[in-house]
C-alpha cells in the first residue's frame, strides 16, 4: 500500500476505521450524482464489503487534505476484460485505472482534484513504470472530464453504454495519459528547434509558456532547463532540472538531468550540492560514465585529488579506443587507486 504527500495533498491506505466517513460521504446525494448513483447511498457494512473487501489488484486510498479526510481514490492495473474493451492489445504496455471523488463538498472547486490526480499520476508513472492511464467517465460529467483534459489525459473513444448508473445505461468516453507521448509531441520538437537554431531565449519563452499548461510534464522542465544552459544562464536552469527530475523523466532524459544539475552546480562553485546529485544520479545508473566524470571534476573541486584521479583514469582505461592507452590498460588501472604510492625496491 501507498502513502503520497505533496503539500498539503496526500493519499493513504483505506482503513476499518474509515467506513462511517466513506458512508457519510457516499450517501450524499451531491456525491451519488457524480459517483455510484442517488439510488444507491451507502451504509458502512456496504463501504466494507465493496471498498474494504476485494479479491481484485486493487489498491484503495483516502485523500488528505490539511490533514483533514476529504475523499477517496483507487488505481489498479486493468485486467484482461479491459484491455479488449479499451482495444489495447500490446500486452506488454503497463495500463493502470483510478477512479476519484471529494467526498466533502466545501473541497469541491478548489482545484484539489487536478492537484490530485497529477500526483497520482506522477507516482505511478515513476513507481510502477505506467505506459498508460486510462479513465472511462460517463459523456455527460464535463466537469470531470475538463479536470481529466487539464492533467494531460485526451478522448480516445466513446465506450457505448458503458455504465449502469440509476438504473441507465450511459455512454463514456474512454481518456487516456500517455506517459511516452507526452514527452515526445510535435510542441516540444519545436522549442528543440528554436534551441538548435541558437534562437535561446525564444526556446525558453516557449518552453515556459507549455509549462503554464502542463506544469506537471518532466519533459518540459527538462528541456526549459537545457534551453538556460545552452544560453549560459546556469543559475536560472537549476530550479527547471530540479522540477523535472522530481516528476519523473524517461531513463535517457533522467540521466540527462542529472549530469545538467550536477554540472550546473559546479560551474557555479556549489560543489557539495554538485557531489550530491551526482552520486544520486550514479546510484539510479551505476553505468553512466558521464555521471562518473563529472563526479570526478567535483571531486577535484573538493580537494580530493586521489580520488578524482581515480575515477577519471578507470573511465579512460574502460572506454577509450586509443590503441596506446588499451596497450596500457592494466598498468593504468593498478595506479588508479595508488597515485601518491613511490614504488622503491
Amino acid at each position: 500500500m501507498v502513502k503520497v504527500n505533496v503539500g498539503n495533498i496526500g493519499i493513504r491506505p483505506i482503513e476499518l476505521g474509515d467506513r462511517e466517513i466513506m458512508a457519510a460521504w457516499l450517501s450524499d446525494p451531491e456525491v451519488l450524482r457524480f459517483y455510484e448513483g442517488r439510488d444507491r447511498p451507502f451504509t458502512p457494512e456496504m463501504v466494507e464489503e465493496h471498498f474494504l473487501s476485494r479479491s481484485r489488484d486493487v489498491t484503495g486510498c483516502i485523500v488528505i487534505c490539511d490533514g483533514k479526510s476529504i475523499g477517496y481514490l483507487q488505481y489498479y492495473p486493468i485486467d484482461d476484460g479491459e484491455r479488449e474493451k479499451y482495444g489495447y492489445k500490446d500486452r506488454e504496455e503497463i495500463i493502470y485505472g483510478t477512479d476519484q471523488f471529494i467526498g466533502e463538498r466545501d473541497y469541491w472547486n478548489r482545484g484539489i482534484g487536478t492537484e490530485l490526480i497529477n500526483m497520482v499520476k506522477r507516482h505511478l508513472i515513476n513507481t510502477y513504470g505506467v505506459n498508460r492511464l486510462v479513465m472511462d467517465p460517463m459523456t455527460w460529467n464535463e466537469r470531470a472530464i475538463r479536470c481529466y483534459e487539464k492533467c494531460g489525459y485526451n478522448k480516445i473513444k466513446i465506450l457505448p453504454r458503458n455504465e449502469l448508473h440509476e438504473e441507465i445505461w450511459h455512454d463514456a468516453w474512454l481518456v487516456e495519459y500517455s506517459a511516452e507521448e507526452r514527452g515526445n509531441s510535435e510542441m516540444v520538437k519545436e522549442g528543440i528547434r528554436l534551441r538548435e537554431n541558437g534562437e535561446y531565449q525564444d526556446s525558453i519563452d516557449y518552453f515556459k509558456n507549455l509549462i503554464e499548461s502542463e506544469p506537471d510534464n518532466g519533459e518540459l522542465h527538462y528541456q526549459c532547463a537545457w534551453s538556460h544552459d545552452a544560453s549560459g544562464r546556469e543559475k536560472e536552469a537549476i530550479p527547471f532540472y530540479k522540477a523535472a527530475i522530481s516528476l519523473g523523466l524517461k531513463d535517457e532524459d533522467l540521466k540527462g538531468a542529472y549530469v545538467g544539475l550536477g554540472s550546473t552546480y559546479r560551474t557555479l562553485g556549489r560543489y557539495k550540492e554538485a557531489e550530491s546529485i551526482l552520486r544520486e544520479g550514479m546510484e539510479r545508473f551505476p553505468d553512466h560514465h558521464a555521471l562518473k566524470v563529472f563526479y570526478g571534476m567535483t571531486l577535484h573541486n573538493l580537494g580530493e585529488h586521489s580520488d578524482a584521479m581515480e575515477i577519471l583514469l578507470h573511465i579512460l582505461a574502460e572506454t577509450s579506443e586509443d590503441h596506446s592507452i588499451q596497450s596500457y590498460k592494466k598498468a593504468i588501472l593498478l595506479y588508479a587507486s595508488q597515485m601518491d604510492t613511490i614504488w622503491d625496491q
